[in-house]
């Protein structure tokens, strides 16, 4: 997964993911925002989902839910789409995105490292 982490001109902190899961850049931004202390949550979910290699973690935001299991990480558009939807190959360009485990992880580490 390929991102870049800036501030916009508000000087809120935003994350520019690569087209096929820029909905990942959108959930950092808007629903995680500043709040270390929430990103810290999410990613002790995530890495103990590795770890164990079993167990499912549902976050719900504002406009963005995120699911974690053992293998991935999805973010969908609440009113538009549920994960479900992701299986049957719905929705997968601008309601939601799916990204490996691991490769989420190292975005969230990188978020919360920029914020530092």
């Amino acid at each position: 997964m390929e991102y870049e982490f800036r501030r916009d001109l508000y000087d809120q902190p935003e994350a520019i993911v690569e087209m096929e899961q820029a909905l990942f850049g959108r959930w950092l931004g808007e629903e995680l925002g500043e709040n270390r202390l929430q990103a810290g949550q999410v990613l002790q979910q995530a890495e103990n989902l590795l770890t164990e290699r079993r167990g499912q973690f549902d976050w719900h935001g504002r406009e963005l839910s995120l699911q974690l299991d053992s293998e991935s990480a999805r973010v969908w558009l609440q009113a538009e789409s549920d994960p479900v939807d992701l299986d049957d190959g719905f929705g997968l360009a601008d309601d939601a995105c799916e990204a490996g485990l691991e490769d989420f992880i190292g975005l969230l580490r990188g978020w919360i490292a920029y914020l530092d």
